[in-house]
């Protein structure tokens, strides 16, 4: 059976609140009822061990020196609740005199009496032996003394000793009353605290249950629980979070798709318009309307390669390939890759090799990276785009910089988001292609402005394994 969380705090409290009141009767019942017992065991056997001395004395003592008297004195300076009866040949109470006076030695005596007459109940001797005589408990001891063992006193014959069992029922019930009243004023206190404390874990549970059937149905909500428990809190503010890194993911998806449209739309549409041209032999130069299809063509592969490669990194399914490079011949291979384009341009590219460094990272996309970021640069310089590789805290620095207008104001705060695109621009996928290829190994692109023009850095990990997708769930 599922229960709540209010149920599942507040049972337990309450079967703990009536269960530990009951409990502690018990035992103290128990305990009491152990305790006296103890007690008037302990003060019996004292009495036997002071009648037992009392009887293994010599009997030449000075006259009038009787075991009577002897006992007499000797119980009289004994402490504790237990009593003596002291019976004679004749079944007659020798001492003390006035026992018809005390209840407790009357019933004794009178069961003794009882007992005396029937040979099948009379008591065991030298043994404490438990009785109920007129519904009250005692701990009883019998003792004979024959004639033989004291021929100067006849009078004693019989010794009993007896201790009252205290009845605790009386004072159990007083102590049960005290305890269910007490006992009933908190629980009924602290069942409606558990109740109030109960609530305040489940209440923001319930909350932070709805945001999450909301965040299933992309309804991206803030959600105020009103927790006070510190856990709580931290759960509603990593969910807020959530819930606003989601909002932005879904936001960025939806621009994404209408910005690929877009992109995918215009090439389509001037591959069709000159198709349909060429159908109906509207151009009479078919050689350049072939051209401009092709260019389109070209244009939309770009795009298409662009978007699935961006798709297999956010969805961590592109595998990475790490290889050993030399950083600085691997430059030194892309510049002249570039040479055409910036030919085409005017630009001239320059190298500032340091050290060589070699690193552990994936070719492909470190080429890519690096090929986007200097074919933005090419495209923006004046007269020249400069490259530098140092080595800091144990990265490597590849910088890279050219000689144009720089960045618009606040360009730089979009400038690596997808299908952005400056005054210029190709695709607007470039730069986000090498930032994700970049962060994807483990490493960084930032741009900024310079007094000369713009300036991108690029930082490489020395090596990526330790970076990689795949590398971290293995972890």
């Amino acid at each position: 059976m599922k229960l709540s969380i209010r149920m599942k705090i507040f049972l337990p409290v309450v079967i703990l609140l009536i269960g530990f009141p009951l409990a502690t009767w018990a035992t103290l019942r128990y305990s009491l009822e152990v305790h006296m017992n103890f007690n008037a065991r302990r003060d019996l056997e004292a009495m036997v061990r002071t009648v037992d001395g009392v009887l293994e004395e010599p009997e030449d003592g000075e006259e009038g020196d009787t075991v009577l008297s002897r006992l007499r004195d000797a119980v009289q300076t004994g402490a504790g609740e237990a009593r003596m009866l002291v019976v004679s040949e004749k079944y007659r109470v020798v001492y003390p005199k006035n026992f018809d006076d005390q209840a407790d030695m009357s019933q004794i005596y009178s069961a003794f009496l009882n007992a005396a007459t029937d040979d099948e109940s009379f008591w065991e001797q030298d043994k404490i032996l438990e009785e109920t005589i007129e519904e009250k408990e005692y701990l009883l001891y019998y003792k004979y003394v024959t004639p033989s063992e004291r021929e100067k006193d006849q009078k004693v014959r019989h010794i009993l000793l007896y201790c009252p069992v205290h009845d605790t029922t009386a004072m159990m019930d007083q102590i049960t009353r005290v305890v269910l009243l007490t006992m009933s004023v908190i629980a009924a206190a602290a069942i409606a605290l558990f109740w109030l404390v109960a609530g305040s874990i489940s209440v923001p549970v319930q909350r932070l249950c709805e945001a999450a059937r909301g965040i299933g149905e992309k309804k991206f909500k803030r959600v105020e629980t009103g927790a006070t428990v510190k856990e709580l809190c931290e759960l509603e503010g990593e969910i807020n979070h959530m819930q606003e890194k989601l909002a932005q993911a879904d936001q960025a998806e939806r621009t994404f798709f209408q910005n690929a449209s877009h992109e995918l739309r215009t090439p389509l549409m001037s591959i069709s318009g000159y198709a349909q041209g060429i159908q109906c032999g509207v151009f009479e130069d078919v050689a350049q309307a072939a051209s401009v299809i092709l260019d389109e063509s070209t244009r939309l592969t770009e795009v298409v390669d662009g978007i699935l490669t961006l798709t297999r990194m956010d969805q961590l399914r592109y595998q990475v390939v790490p290889v050993e490079l030399a950083v600085n011949g691997f430059i030194e291979e892309r510049l002249e890759c570039l040479e055409g384009f910036a030919y085409s341009k005017n630009i001239k590219l320059v190298f500032q090799p340091g050290e060589e460094h070699k690193i552990i990272t994936d070719a492909m996309l470190l080429e890519r990276a690096f090929s986007n970021v200097m074919s933005n640069c090419i495209r923006y310089a004046g007269t020249q785009v400069a490259v530098a590789v140092r080595e800091k805290e144990g990265d490597i620095l590849i910088t890279v910089t050219d000689d144009g207008p720089g960045f618009p104001e606040g360009g730089t705060e979009h400038l690596f988001d997808r299908f952005y695109k400056g005054k210029g621009g190709n695709h607007g996928l470039g730069l986000a292609i090498a930032r994700c290829s970049l962060e994807y190994m483990g490493g960084s692109v930032r741009a900024a402005d310079t007094q000369k023009g713009a300036e991108f850095e690029i930082t490489l990990p020395q090596d990526c394994r330790s970076f990689a997708p795949d590398e971290r769930t293995e972890m």
